[in-house]
């Protein structure tokens, strides 16, 4: 992931955004244990929660998984967002995906976009192979477990 250009990172500190750009990903290996899983269990059904985690210097660091109440089925996991307080630390989203194919659909987008800066969808076979990241616009990027 590039760093941000010096005009960005100015846009964003007058904006207000400046806590929110990150150009490296560390999720911890057990938040990464219990994605997997989790979707193993669910698994026909898909399972949703919040990536609960902070921002420091440049660096988005996941730390836990947040819950909320909804529904899931083998077609899709809704979470109740309003539910979710003011002043929990999500920063992002995952949801599993009873298939091979980890790519975000029409709806995963439109929920990236107005949800979080870092979102994961894990696939079959449910292995960190099969876990994909994605910014809120939906591009691909890395992240590392540690």
């Amino acid at each position: 992931m590039e760093k941000p250009s010096i005009f960005q990172r100015l846009m964003s500190y007058l904006l207000g955004t400046d806590k929110k750009i990150y150009h490296k990903v560390n999720i911890d290996r057990e938040v990464v244990d219990e994605i997997l899983q989790i979707a193993q269990e669910a698994y026909p059904n898909e399972f949703a929660a919040l990536l609960e985690g902070k921002i420091t210097g440049g660096v988005l660091h996941i730390d836990g998984l947040l819950f909320l109440p909804g529904e899931t089925s083998d077609k899709g996991a809704v979470m109740n967002i309003f539910m979710r307080s003011l002043v929990d630390e999500g920063i992002g989203s995952v949801h599993s995906h009873p298939g091979y194919d980890g790519s975000p659909s029409d709806a995963d987008l439109h929920f990236f976009s107005k949800n979080g800066l870092f979102h994961l969808i894990i696939a079959q076979p449910y292995t960190l192979d099969s876990i994909s990241a994605y910014n809120s616009f939906g591009e691909l990027i890395d992240f590392k477990v540690i």
